[in-house]
């Protein structure tokens, strides 16, 4: 038996549940720390839930940490990190070069709150296993997807979790990403850090060469991320995008419905975050499979007001046409939605191409 913290959107939660219940029928909820985050305990050994886990890609589930031992926590900073750090020292297998991180998360502090932040945590414990020789990698900077040990730290009310895992096992290198760029902040809008995310989640490399074309793009925040890799980009939206982006030279806004244009050029990648049902996206989607060059990529976000399970599985039946899909996920920065990797099919070239963009 063993026992995990699962992180999930909260309207997601039946689907959740039911990722759970695929690998292990008796799977028990044990404590709902919060709307988002709730514990559980599996009859099947840690490593042997991970690799289930793993095996099935779950869309849903979005992070998850071993729970090895728990405690109790006093509410003081210099008594708690001590007592936390001589536990962790029982789990954590750092071998003195090792790359980790520390991720602390604080759920709810006790009814007069603690004293002290999820920061002051990790930097302590950091500071220790960095003075033994490990590699810290710091996940409040940017998004990451490299397979580091992670020591992992939950507070909730008066209680304390620890897990020591890999990042791989966890799902997602770090356990609330949605944290990490709200310190950043964004220039754009809230979507700039959904496609961030994605391009991490989902190990994609850009190169910023050559052109993009983003669909349903104002105000503008997946545009910018992709001109700031480089791209030229195709702005295709009936509103308007943010003002300052209209200097941009590499920025080029149709003020239309992509159904309005056709294209002459052919692009590397095409994203697309319209707020319209997903089978609807994924019809426009392989509309524009032809002006995807061959292998390329796209990233779309399906949005799921309804029918959550009915909707993914109408909308990849209409993608599978003319796409391979990669993977589907929930990511922190979705609501109710989930994000898709897709990967062009070959296809035959587009007959009519009528108007250059760019």
């Amino acid at each position: 038996m063993s026992e995990f913290i699962i992180t999930y959107t909260p309207c997601f939660r039946k689907n959740m549940i039911k990722e759970l219940l695929e690998i292990d029928s008796n799977i028990k909820i044990k404590d709902v720390f919060s709307s988002g985050i709730l514990s559980i305990s599996t009859n099947l050994d840690t490593y042997d839930f991970i690799n289930h886990l793993l095996q099935k890609s779950p869309i849903f589930i979005k992070h998850i940490m071993p729970i090895f031992l728990k405690g109790k926590i006093t509410g003081n900073l210099f008594e708690d990190r001590i007592r936390i750090l001589e536990q962790m020292e029982k789990i954590a297998m750092l071998n003195g070069c090792d790359p980790f991180s520390v991720q602390c998360r604080i759920v709810n502090g006790g009814s007069n709150g603690l004293g002290y932040s999820s920061k002051d945590m990790e930097v302590f414990l950091g500071t220790y296993y960095e003075g033994l020789g490990n590699i810290p990698v710091f996940s409040d900077s940017s998004l990451k997807n490299d397979n580091v040990k992670i020591l992992s730290v939950l507070i909730n009310k008066n209680d304390y979790y620890l897990g020591f895992s890999t990042s791989t096992e966890n799902l997602n290198f770090s356990c609330d990403e949605y944290r990490i760029f709200s310190r950043n902040g964004r220039e754009i809008s809230r979507a700039e850090n959904k496609l961030k995310e994605a391009l991490s989640k989902f190990n994609i490399r850009l190169n910023g060469a050559g052109c993009a074309l983003d669909i349903g793009a104002a105000p503008g925040g997946w545009t910018k991320v992709l001109a700031d890799y480089g791209y030229y980009v195709v702005a295709v939206d009936p509103g308007r995008l943010k003002p300052e982006l209209y200097n941009n030279p590499k920025i080029k806004h149709y003020q239309c419905r992509i159904e309005d244009l056709q294209f002459e050029n052919y692009f590397d990648i095409i994203v697309n975050d319209m707020n319209v049902d997903p089978q609807t996206t994924a019809r426009i989607m392989n509309t524009l499979s032809c002006i995807l060059k061959d292998n390329g990529l796209a990233i779309v976000t399906l949005k799921l007001p309804d029918k959550v399970e009915e909707d993914i599985k109408e909308s990849t039946e209409i993608l599978n046409e003319n796409y391979d899909i990669v993977t589907i996920k929930s990511l922190f920065h979705n609501r109710q939605e989930v994000t898709s990797l897709l990967k062009k099919k070959p296809l035959q070239r587009c007959k009519t191409r009528k108007q250059t963009l760019l």
